[in-house]
C-alpha cells in the first residue's frame, strides 16, 4: 500500500476520481440540496385536484421541491462545463472557424440555460428581472 502511494497508483492520483468529485461538488452547491436536506422537503407531492398527477414545481417563494433545485442546479451545471469547456479545451482548436462555430453554440446553449433560469424564478417570486442603468446616464 505504501508503494502504491509512494508511485502514484492509487485512485486519489486519478484526475477522472478529482473531476467527478469537483462535479458532483459544484452540482451539490449549485441545487440548493443542502438546504433541501436540512429542510427536508419533498421531490415532488401529488396533485389536489388529480392524485394521479404529480407536481414538481410549485408557484410561490414559499415552497420549493427538490426537483426545482436538482433542474436549476443541473442548468447552472450546464452553464459551468460550457465555461470550462471555452477555458480549457477551445482555445486548443487550431481552426478559428470551428472555434467561432463551437463558440457560438456555447453562448446559444448558455443564454438558453440562464433564460431558463430566469424564467423560473420569474416564475416563482413574481419578480421580474430589468435592467438598472445609473441615473448619470440617461
Amino acid at each position: 500500500m505504501v508503494k502504491s502511494l509512494v508511485l502514484g497508483n492509487t485512485f486519489l492520483h486519478d484526475w477522472t476520481v478529482w473531476l467527478s468529485g469537483a462535479l458532483f461538488l459544484y452540482f451539490f452547491s449549485v441545487s440548493g440540496t443542502m438546504f433541501n436536506l436540512i429542510r427536508q422537503m419533498p421531490m415532488f407531492i401529488s396533485d389536489r385536484d388529480d392524485p394521479n398527477k404529480l407536481v414538481f414545481f410549485y408557484q410561490g417563494s414559499e415552497l420549493q421541491f427538490g426537483v426545482e433545485g436538482f433542474v436549476v442546479g443541473f442548468l447552472y451545471t450546464i452553464v459551468g462545463l460550457l465555461l470550462a469547456f471555452v477555458t480549457h479545451f477551445l482555445v486548443r482548436v487550431r481552426s478559428v472557424k470551428a472555434q467561432k462555430l463551437l463558440m457560438i453554440v456555447v453562448l446559444l446553449v448558455s443564454f438558453w440555460a440562464v433564460k431558463k433560469v430566469v424564467f423560473l424564478d420569474n416564475w416563482k417570486t413574481g419578480y421580474g428581472v430589468h435592467a438598472y442603468w445609473p441615473s448619470t446616464w440617461n
